[in-house]
């Protein structure tokens, strides 16, 4: 493989899993790249989850190469939603998914440098909600439950810990099926986390890494607080964040819960969220033994071992 230094170091240290995982992304790419013109001589790794994302230096480029072209697809007509509400967002390269060796490659403008702004992505959140759900039929529901357990019978856990999964992610369904919406459903983000903000010394803008969803925005609103509370390290400004959002889109909350926090049902949708969080790490931990170790730790907390604030790491 024609990568950069780092990419060199990454694929001699970890174990023939991942390696194997880095190599058939990069072939992916590499053939991609005879049919676009696009340079991937030095391509660096930057990103393994969702997908691998590959910095390409020469053609000033990130590529994104996705394991199912679906998504690959959705995340494009999201890409054209967003500009075509104005929402400031990274855009894509080309208007169309390229497959080569069971993979989707689509190809983005230069990112720049992930912002810690917690205040920009609160606006750039509340942007999106604000985008008429019948500007976008297209758009599927969102179910967090979707595909949740997909190949738990093949991760690197023990039972007892698969079946904690398996029975936790009953018991918040029926929940989530309990939950009273204070809100309508709108366009969201549908994300894990405080939505990823970029810039190159001009304005913030978005990068989702998964596809736009009809939902609700409460979803978006807790993902992005929900760190704050159980995890230890970089405390977000929820307040900045609460008061951004509100300022720029609708109220974060009708009344009477005000902030997200006080809502009745604020608590399942966290876990929701969480639980989520996890088994992503979870369906990865066959790569390396890194994430052996982290998938079990993650679900060690869920299961009451370790109190909160946890430490689980760069995830």
């Amino acid at each position: 493989m024609s990568v950069g230094p780092r990419t060199r170091t990454l694929t001699r240290i970890t174990s023939e899993g991942r390696r194997h995982e880095v190599a058939a992304a990069y072939a992916a790419l590499t053939q991609v790249c005879t049919d676009t013109g696009d340079n991937p001589s030095q391509a660096e790794l930057v990103g393994e989850h969702p997908h691998h994302a590959w910095w390409l230096p020469a053609s000033r480029a990130l590529a994104l190469v996705h394991a199912d072209a679906d998504e690959a697809g959705a995340l494009l007509r999201g890409a054209r939603l967003l500009h075509e509400h104005r929402v400031a967002a990274v855009a894509p390269d080309y208007d169309q998914v390229r497959i080569a060796h069971g993979r989707a490659v689509t190809f983005w403008r230069s990112p720049g440098h992930p912002l810690r702004d917690v205040a920009a992505s609160a606006r750039l959140t509340a942007a999106v909600h604000r985008i008429r759900p019948g500007a976008a039929l297209w758009l599927e529901d969102h179910d967090p439950f979707e595909g949740l357990l997909d190949g738990l019978d093949d991760v690197a856990l023990d039972d007892a810990s698969q079946w904690f999964l398996r029975e936790r992610a009953a018991e918040l369904r029926e929940e989530w099926e309990r939950a009273e919406w204070p809100t309508p459903s709108t366009v969201i983000l549908g994300a894990r986390a405080i939505a990823p903000c970029y810039g190159d010394g001009s304005h913030p803008r978005l990068f989702p890494q998964y596809p736009l969803r009809y939902g609700h925005r409460e979803w978006d609103l807790v993902a992005a607080r929900w760190h704050t509370e159980l995890l230890r390290g970089h405390r977000d400004d929820l307040h900045a964040y609460t008061a951004a959002y509100t300022a720029y889109g609708r109220a974060a909350l009708a009344p009477p819960y005000g902030q997200i926090g006080a809502w009745p049902d604020y608590q399942t949708v966290r876990d929701v969220v969480v639980l989520t969080a996890v088994t992503d790490t979870v369906r990865r931990a066959h790569l390396d033994t890194h994430l052996r170790r982290q998938a079990a730790h993650q679900v060690a907390c869920l299961r009451g071992a370790h109190r909160p604030p946890w430490t689980w790491g760069r995830r």
